[in-house]
């Protein structure tokens, strides 16, 4: 249970809503993207509507509701925390991140959980991911069942849902079709009612509909089971669909309020029904969707931006009420605060509605009401309502400011600015005052990147990956253990490298105890005749110290002219951690049989105070140039995850450092790996803790780089290794899993990928899949052709494999 920094005063529940002592039950129900003209209660003539009509016969119906913000992420974010788009944590759905809410925030969710409540949601969650701070479990959610990745939440015919802290599997859903999202949600929305019927719950139904479908699924982004019962309209395919997904909405609104009668629980239930945000462009006009209002989904018009709002508690609130009182989602957290009585954070941007929802007049006087979208979008956009006036600020408009009077011009029609400079002047101020900045959302600048959910990862109908090869298999040569695990030098091993010198094969990794303990040192082993010999202790982090340190993560590098080169780390012990280490380097002249005194390769002030020190290649093979030039990939971890170069002309004598090239905002990426094309671009491929590969892009020989973007193929935050094959190919060595999920996850499985251009990537291979970690490749192509890879195998030994990479142009049959 988190600790709320500043508590307001404890709420008694309002004897005027909820009856004197009592806590009601609430029920929060929210569409996705429906639009305010989409019900029959607000004016729709086209789709029927009937359960959500009955609903405002039954309770009051608000005309003046706004929503968080003009899309999903920001709107749930201000719903939740009862802070408006300004303060809320999360304010828009780009940058894409695997949370928004850390551990500090509160949420609505947790307030009532502290108050006695049972907590329940389902549907698009878009706070948090799996395996995050900001997952709903995490969050104050006692049960949670749909989508916590709002990118997920596009796929109505998904593989699987998002369960608690696991997951629900279709498997091959996508092709049968066999199970359409929502109604698995509403199946858990009763069985969740049902369940708590004997004390107070809190439950949110984030639905999805009629939120568009990917394409993938639906030509029209309009997936559905059918498009009864508007099959026979004389409208176009894709009327019937939209008209089908607001159906089904409806109908489930329905179960859900008669299940609440049924259960005789009506009247202790306060039932809410809403939207997040305005309704879509690509609505068939003939709907209006966004009735007499301007503007869609996105804009921070009235119709992106004003909502449906209808509440029900049969013997509280006057059937067949209409309120034209000024209501938002910021208000929600001191509302439901109030009926709990509950303890609720203090400098909310939101307000107690309870009197407005008894039909009377909100009792507090709102200062103004404040939205913004767009900070790393290409224009920036602001809104104010202050009382009856409307201001709204466009950004490509250079910052020219609309005026409109609400209570005449609810269309937003005229711009009245002009005649009322005061009122300008005073919603400017607002709009410069209302913003505390985020780092996460830089004004201005430009977000470039992608989703970090995709199809292609979760989706084994459409991208099954082969099954685990053995060698005999096309392309599969040979695989063999370094040393055999009863025979290892150390209980533990990981990390380790390869490289191909004129005498043969040596390969490098750290062992010890365990990981984390100060008796790892780094192991050679060289392949004579056939085999590799005994493991040899190279250097145990000692050398030149007064002190026993850790080390780890050796890298092999062959120069074309030189000796052959062992870089490694060491870490400070006053801190034990990957944040705080040195880079060292040891060389050979005898192909790996013996090797030079180490020493440590020096600082640069551009890695920043809190660790200078160069650390050489990080984990994955250097490069070298044409010139000759070492050009080795690294990263730090001790200012965020960055990625940085250090470059050395002299076999390490003295270096350059470029970066680092990103600044651990957007993207958190360490460990490189680096490819070349022939027309002189880089790329690297990136452990990230974003659940993708990442990857950035060099068009001048890597002198300066690109944004960091994901590839589509996941990343359980561990590391990967990649070569530029001979034939221009690149091949990747990474595990094709998530962190948390069901089997296969996290390091359980190790798969190579080929792409042709490093943009498409094929899965070509398994080489492991069972329980256990096999992780951390390394990986190269000798000179006769062949590929390499040496991995850790389950932390009990070094698997050496080797392919055939002329032979690697399919994937296996599953």
């Amino acid at each position: 249970m988190k600790i709320l920094p500043l508590i307001a005063l404890i709420c008694l529940a309002c004897p005027g809503l909820s009856g004197a002592g009592e806590k009601p039950n609430i029920i929060f129900i929210m569409a996705d993207d429906l639009g305010y003209g989409d019900l029959g209660c607000y004016g729709q003539k086209l789709i029927q509507t009937p359960n959500i009509d009955r609903l405002a016969d039954e309770g009051i119906r608000f005309t003046q509701a706004y929503s968080g913000g003009p899309v999903c992420t920001p709107s749930r974010s201000v719903l939740m925390t009862g802070l408006h788009g300004g303060h809320t944590p999360a304010r828009d759905n780009v940058p894409h991140y695997p949370t928004y809410f850390e551990e500090g925030d509160i949420t609505l969710a947790e307030v009532l959980k502290d108050s006695g409540y049972r907590t329940g949601g389902i549907g698009k969650w878009s706070l948090g991911d799996a395996g995050t701070s900001g997952a709903a479990l995490n969050q104050g959610f006692d049960h949670w069942f749909g989508y916590l990745n709002q990118d997920h939440a596009h796929y109505y015919f998904t593989e699987y849902l998002d369960d608690n802290n696991g997951r629900r599997d279709y498997p091959d859903n996508a092709l049968t079709r066999e199970h359409y999202s929502h109604n698995l949600l509403t199946n858990d929305a009763v069985k969740f009612i049902r369940e708590s019927k004997d004390t107070p719950f809190f439950y949110y139904a984030a639905y999805t509909l009629p939120h568009f479908s990917s394409l993938d699924e639906d030509p029209d982004g309009l997936a559905v089971p059918s498009t009864d019962p508007y099959s026979e309209k004389d409208w176009s395919e894709k009327a019937k669909k939209y008209a089908a997904m607001i159906h089904l909405l409806d109908r489930d609104v329905g179960r859900i309020c008669d299940l609440v009668d049924e259960l005789g629980l009506a009247e202790e239930t306060l039932i809410i029904f809403t939207s997040d945000n305005g309704g879509h462009k690509n609505v068939d006009k003939a709907f209006q969707t966004s009735g007499p209002l301007r503007g869609f989904k996105r804009d921070l018009y009235e119709g992106g931006i004003r909502v449906p709002f209808i509440a029900r508690q049969p013997g509280t609130i006057q059937p067949g009420s209409v309120s034209d009182e000024v209501i938002a989602f910021q208000d929600m957290m001191p509302t439901f605060g109030e009926l709990a009585g509950a303890e609720v954070p203090e400098n909310l941007d939101g307000l107690s509605i309870t009197a407005a929802l008894s039909g009377g007049k909100l009792e507090e006087k709102r200062p103004f009401l404040y939205w913004d979208f767009g900070h790393c979008r290409r224009y920036y956009d602001q809104a104010v309502r202050l009382g009856d006036w409307k201001g709204v600020k466009l950004g490509k408009e250079e910052g020219r400011l609309q005026l409109f009077d609400l209570a005449t011009d609810s269309g937003e029609t005229t711009d009245r600015a002009a005649d009322h400079p005061e009122v300008v002047a005073q919603i400017e101020k607002i709009m410069s005052e209302a913003v505390t900045p985020n780092h996460r959302y830089p004004i201005g600048e430009l977000y470039r990147g992608g989703p970090i959910w995709l199809s292609k990862n979760y989706h084994p109908s459409k991208s099954k990956l082969p099954p685990p090869a053995t060698p005999g298999d096309p392309g599969y040569l040979s695989a063999e253990m370094i040393f055999p695990p009863d025979e290892a030098p150390t209980p533990s091993c990981h990390s380790s490298t390869i490289v191909e010198t004129p005498a043969g094969l040596v390969a490098s990794w750290f062992g010890g105890t365990s990981e984390p303990d100060i008796d790892n040192v780094i192991w050679v082993s060289r392949h004579l005749d056939g085999a590799w010999d005994e493991p040899t202790m190279v250097v145990d982090g000692t050398e030149g110290e007064s002190r026993d340190h850790r080390v780890g993560n050796p890298v092999l590098f062959q120069p074309s002219d030189g000796p052959l080169m062992l870089f490694y780390k060491v870490v400070d012990p006053e801190v034990g951690k990957a944040t705080h280490w040195w880079g060292m380097l040891t060389t050979s002249t005898d192909h790996g049989k013996t090797w030079s005194e180490p020493k440590r390769l020096g600082q640069s002030s551009k890695l920043g105070g809190g660790n200078p020190h160069l650390l050489g290649p990080v984990k994955n093979k250097p490069v070298e140039l044409a010139d000759g030039a070492i050009f080795c990939p690294s990263s730090s971890e001790h200012d965020g995850w960055r990625v940085h170069f250090e470059v050395t002309r002299d076999l390490g004598k003295t270096w350059e450092v470029i970066g680092p090239i990103n600044d651990a905002k957007n993207y958190n990426v360490i460990q490189p790996s680096l490819l070349t094309y022939p027309d002189g671009r880089f790329q690297i491929l990136c452990r990230s803790k974003e659940g993708l590969i990442g990857q950035s892009w060099s068009e001048d020989g890597g002198k300066t780089w690109g944004d960091f973007t994901s590839t589509s193929l996941p990343n359980p935050n561990s590391g990967t290794d990649a070569v530029t094959l001979s034939d221009g190919r690149q091949l990747l060595v990474y595990n094709h899993t998530i962190r948390k999920g069901p089997f296969p996850a996290n390091r359980s499985m190790l798969n190579v990928a080929i792409s042709n251009h490093g943009k498409q990537w094929n899965p070509l291979l398994t080489l492991e899949r069972e329980d256990g970690e096999f992780s951390y490749p390394a990986v190269i192509q000798t000179s006769d052709g062949k590929v390499h890879i040496t991995y850790t195998w389950k932390r009990e030994s070094i698997k050496h494999v080797v392919l055939d990479p002329s032979a690697l142009t399919s994937p296996r049959k599953p």
